[in-house]
């Protein structure tokens, strides 16, 4: 029996899907790459820019600090996907890189997203499963668009 209901807040729905759909991507990831890696490391490479990204813009766009994304990323280094460099426009700055081992991660990662989108689009239907990430994405327009305005 589902502990899901409808009824729920959209937040409470979001949630829930998110968890589930790492959970299952984790499955994955755990079984191909090491038990090393959980649900939580993946923030690190969801703000990851391909040229590199300093801890604090990580930090920020993962809306964590960033004293907390630092220990994620010091744990993906030990697990050999990223690294820390010097930032070229600021020798002080150090960006985070992604090493071969990590792009490979991501190959991983895209195979079983792709899996686990398939496995949706069988349940609900091609269709329902593009109007749902066309919704996000305008939820997301709308969320974004409303912090421009003071609230009362």
């Amino acid at each position: 029996m589902s502990t899901v209901d409808s009824n729920d807040s959209l937040l409470k729905l979001l949630s829930l899907a998110t968890t589930a759909f790492e959970r299952e991507l984790n499955v994955e990831l755990r079984a191909r790459l090491g038990d090393q890696l959980r649900p939580a490391h993946y923030v690190v490479f969801r703000h990851l820019d391909p040229a590199g990204t300093r801890i604090t813009a990580l930090a920020e766009a993962a809306g964590m600090t960033q004293q907390s994304m630092g220990e994620l990323v010091t744990h993906v280094e030990r697990c050999g996907l990223v690294v820390r460099r010097a930032d070229p426009k600021d020798r002080r700055a150090r960006l985070v890189m992604m090493t071969d081992a990590g792009r490979a991660a991501l190959g991983v990662a895209a195979a079983r997203i792709e899996s686990i989108e398939r496995t949706l689009a069988d349940a609900m239907g091609a269709t329902a499963l593009a109007e749902l990430r066309r919704h996000l994405s305008r939820a997301h327009d709308v969320l974004a668009a409303s912090r421009l305005t003071p609230g009362p």
